[in-house]
C-alpha cells in the first residue's frame, strides 16, 4: 500500500500561490507518486469497509469518482491558480454525488480533515435533520455524543473548504443545522501522518465508518 508521506504534504505545499501549467507538467512524476497514489490506497482501504455499511456506496479509487481533481475549473476561476493546494476523497451513494453528504479525507499542506460534510440542503428548515431537531432533539444529541461529537471529533462551520468559521457544540441539538456549510470532523496535523501514516489510515477508516449513522441521520433523519 502506498501512503502519504512528507513528500505529499511538501508537495501540496508548492502549490500554493499560482502554478502554471509548464510547472505542473515538470512536476507530474511527484504528484502521482505522492498523492494520487496515497489517495487511490486510502480510498480502497476506506471505501472496503464503508460498503459493508451501505452496499450502493461509490468507493471507486478514480478521479472524479471518489477523488476530486488537483486541477480547477477555470471557467469559473479566472485570476486564480491552476491548481489547488489540497485534494479530497469522497464517499456518496453511486450517482448521487450532488444529493448526498459526503464523508471525506481532505489533504492539505499543513493538515489532513477527516469526517462528514454537509452542503446547504441538508441544514435547511426541511431536511430531516431539522425535523428531527424540531420532534426529538434528546435523539439527536445522544446520537452525536455515541458518536464522539465533542469530544475526538469537532463540529464546525464554514462558508469554503478549509476554513472553519465557527466551532458548534455538539450538545446542542439545533447546531447540527446550523450553516452555511457544516463539517463532522477530526483533524490531522501533516506530520502526525506523514509520521505514521498507516496507524492514520486505520483511524481515518474507524472516524468514518463511526459517522455513517450521522450520515444517514441527514438523508432519512433519526
Amino acid at each position: 500500500m502506498t501512503h502519504f508521506s512528507s513528500d505529499t504534504f511538501r508537495f501540496l505545499g508548492d502549490l500554493t500561490g499560482f502554478r502554471d501549467k509548464q510547472w505542473f507538467d515538470a512536476n507530474r512524476s511527484r504528484y502521482e507518486a505522492h498523492v494520487l497514489e496515497p489517495m487511490r490506497s486510502l480510498v480502497s482501504v476506506i471505501g472496503a469497509q464503508l460498503r459493508e455499511q451501505v452496499p450502493d456506496m461509490e468507493i471507486r479509487p478514480q478521479v472524479n469518482k471518489c477523488i476530486t481533481r488537483i486541477n480547477r475549473d477555470m471557467r469559473f476561476a479566472r485570476g486564480k491558480s491552476p491548481y489547488k493546494d489540497h485534494m479530497l476523497a469522497l464517499f456518496y451513494r453511486e450517482g448521487r454525488k450532488k444529493e448526498d453528504p459526503q464523508l471525506f479525507v481532505g489533504i492539505q499542506p499543513t493538515e489532513v480533515w477527516v469526517g462528514l460534510y454537509l452542503s446547504p440542503p441538508f441544514l435547511a428548515s426541511d431536511s430531516a435533520i431539522a425535523r428531527a431537531v424540531q420532534d426529538r432533539p434528546d435523539r439527536v444529541v445522544a446520537l452525536g455524543r455515541a458518536l464522539g461529537i465533542g469530544e475526538d471529533l469537532m463540529l464546525g462551520s464554514c462558508s469554503r473548504y478549509g476554513e472553519i468559521e465557527n466551532s458548534m457544540n455538539g450538545g446542542d441539538a439545533e447546531h447540527y443545522v446550523t450553516g452555511p456549510h457544516l463539517c463532522a470532523m477530526r483533524i490531522f496535523p501533516a506530520n502526525e501522518v506523514a509520521a505514521d501514516p498507516a496507524d492514520f489510515v486505520e483511524e481515518a477508516t474507524e472516524i468514518l465508518t463511526r459517522l455513517v449513522p450521522l450520515w444517514r441521520a441527514y438523508l432519512e433523519g433519526i
